[in-house]
């Protein structure tokens, strides 16, 4: 296969910022703090040992991921047994669709992007009965930043060409563990498999690249990759794990005052010092008259690296655009405050779109592989602040007596249904869709006719 367009320094970029997100790497074990130039190994040992990791990256994240799935997505399809069972376990191990699509898209947003290859299962079942009781159907494969090292994109901006690698652990019946490494590369046409020495090809039967792209960030160049939003942040956050670490240092060995003890000018340190301990442990002694008194360092340099690090924290809510959450203690007026959830909720949906989009093209090729048009549609979640149940209908009931037309009618209807109803079974939810869309159009508004 051609060589990896996929270079060292961006698989550091994934490894980094999964450390960032978890807590793990050089963020656990300490190995992201910089020595000072006059700090020694030892000391600097024991101040990676002491580290702590405030971790900001993670709520940040989550906070683009987590409103969206307030609400689970209504979708609405043709009736298939297959794709039924297929979004109650779409990869083989239980996992519904509802919780890989929230795995994707924290991946997406940390990474930048997600890739999810829709396989078929080489072992076709022509009984329906029994490709559901043995999973015998399409499944979802997420394939991460660090894997991919090579890809395409026409001139429209389609994914058209996918190479990627994925690493297995073999166990023998010994229990002796093998790795082994297998890359594959899709085309519209064919895909290709490469295992050491073997390569193996065949073709690609349902005539469209089985790929999807979920992109957590904006695409400037659609011949490229999006770099991830939150790759400063993360840097930002180890800026700050630094400076936590400089300042807990400082603060352990200076924030206690210390005994100064003076010795005239004929004694002898020895005498004065028998049963001490002298040094700036516990006792600083020195030449001089003055009596014994308590020194304290200056607490500036302390505060200078507090201030640092509450400057960065508000930079990453900024960035993140979260700049009116819990900790940042600038008081803003309403009106601000209102335009930044505006901001924020207007890159959540943004985000949300995509997820809709990506759900519809799995959903495509699905049917691709089964020869079945699903005629499928997902609506996620677009309600991002915190909403009242009774203020809901009392504000869908006013605009519904706007009486803009019956579509407008019907689909407020819906929404409704899908706000109050979220917790019910996907089922009884588009039974409900599908007998206000049954509704003649005048049902909506005789009512109001009649009363007046």
């Amino acid at each position: 296969m051609e060589e990896s367009r996929f270079n060292d320094h961006s698989k550091n970029i994934y490894e980094f910022l999964k450390n960032a997100y978890y807590g793990t790497g050089g963020f656990g074990n300490g190995n992201y703090l910089e020595m000072h130039p006059r700090e020694t190994p030892d000391r600097f040992n024991t101040r990676k040992n002491l580290s702590y990791y405030p971790n900001y990256v993670k709520p940040c994240v989550n906070a683009h991921v987590d409103p969206i799935f307030k609400e689970w997505p209504i979708r609405e399809f043709e009736k298939n047994e297959l794709f039924n069972g297929f979004l109650n376990d779409v990869d083989g191990k239980k996992t519904t669709l509802d919780r890989f699509m929230k795995k994707v898209a924290l991946k997406a947003k940390l990474f930048g992007y997600v890739f999810i290859l829709i396989d078929n299962d080489t072992e076709i079942k022509t009984n329906l009965k029994d490709a559901i009781e043995n999973r015998k159907y399409p499944y979802l494969i997420t394939i991460n930043r660090n894997q991919v090292s090579d890809w395409s994109f026409d001139k429209f901006g389609n994914l058209n060409m996918l190479q990627y690698s994925q690493k297995f652990t073999n166990v023998s019946e010994s229990g002796d563990k093998e790795t082994e490494t297998i890359t594959w590369k899709w085309t519209n046409t064919k895909w290709v498999k490469q295992s050491g020495s073997s390569t193996e090809e065949g073709e690609n039967s349902i005539g469209i690249i089985p790929i999807v792209p979920v992109f957590g960030a904006v695409q400037f160049d659609e011949s490229e990759l999006p770099h991830s939003e939150f790759y400063q942040i993360a840097k930002s956050n180890l800026a700050i794990f630094n400076a936590c670490s400089e300042l807990r240092e400082r603060n352990r060995n200076q924030a206690f005052s210390l005994l100064t003890y003076p010795v005239g000018e004929n004694d002898q340190f020895d005498e004065v010092a028998e049963g001490l301990t002298v040094g700036d442990k516990d006792m600083l002694m020195y030449r001089g008259t003055k009596g014994p008194e308590y020194i304290t360092p200056s607490a500036e340099p302390s505060q200078m690296l507090l201030d640092e690090v509450k400057f960065m924290v508000e930079e990453i809510y900024r960035m993140a655009e979260r700049a009116n959450v819990t900790g940042v203690q600038e008081q803003n007026s309403g009106v601000a405050k209102e335009w930044d959830n505006q901001g924020l909720f207007q890159s959540i949906a943004e985000f949300a779109k995509n997820l809709e989009e990506a759900e519809e093209k799995i959903a495509f090729v699905f049917g691709k592989y089964i020869n079945k048009d699903l005629k499928f549609n997902s609506t996620y979640n677009y309600e991002y602040g915190i909403n009242d149940a009774i203020d809901l209908i009392s504000e869908i009931t006013e605009v519904l007596n706007i009486n803009v037309s019956p579509t407008f009618a019907k689909e407020i209807k819906k929404k409704l249904v899908r706000a109050l109803l979220k917790d019910l079974d996907d089922d009884v939810v588009n039974k409900i869709l599908g007998e206000i869309d049954t509704q003649a159009d005048d049902a909506f508004f005789s009512e109001k006719e009649n009363t007046e």
